[in-house]
């Protein structure tokens, strides 16, 4: 499958992003800071709620690379590993609710290699592996344009064109559409 991606983040913990994948249509999935929902084809539009609320709301953090030891209540250094032909250190982060995270970096860049995480879907819990690749510089901070998903269920690379920062977004862009 194919399609674009759009993503918009406001400080301190609002997201949204828009997926527009051939075959299939346009998927919202949208935080405000309190609750969260998703807008499918295949599912209607539901609000997020429970183990999944909780988790989109920890990973909506804006600051959270330059938060990384106030949002784990455990770091610990586990080593070195190999991701792909990099060096990177390892520390097994665990956060106040949920399991545990591998955080991978890079020894010679210090910068994000991969994540290895757990996902809560209605459909169940899925470990995913991301890999942060194509570092570029956009306004002084390094960002991954290149990104590998894998899962038990699927695969995607995400390939950014375009970073924009310090845009003004309205917080209604992240609030729940009307029922539908």
């Amino acid at each position: 499958l194919k399609g674009d991606l759009e993503i918009y983040a406001k400080a301190p913990n609002k997201i949204l992003t828009i997926q527009n994948i051939s075959g299939i249509g346009v998927i919202r999935d949208g935080y405000d800071g309190q609750s969260a929902w998703s807008d499918s084809p295949m599912s209607g539009l539901r609000e997020k709620s429970g183990a999944e609320l909780a988790a989109i709301a920890f990973q909506s953090d804006f600051y959270a690379p330059l938060r990384t030891k106030q949002r784990y209540s455990k770091l610990e250094l586990k080593g070195k590993e190999k991701v792909g032909d990099r060096e990177t250190w390892l520390i097994l982060a665990t956060p106040p609710e949920g399991t545990a995270i591998r955080l991978y970096y890079d020894i010679q860049t210090g910068l994000q290699a991969r994540v290895d995480r757990e996902i809560v879907l209605p459909q169940g819990t899925f470990s995913v592996q991301t890999t942060l690749d194509d570092y570029r510089d956009v306004e002084g901070i390094k960002i991954p344009f290149t990104t590998y998903e894998e899962s038990s269920v699927a695969k995607a690379v995400i390939k950014l064109t375009e970073v924009k920062s310090n845009v003004t977004i309205d917080d209604a862009k992240f609030k729940k559409p009307a029922g539908q």
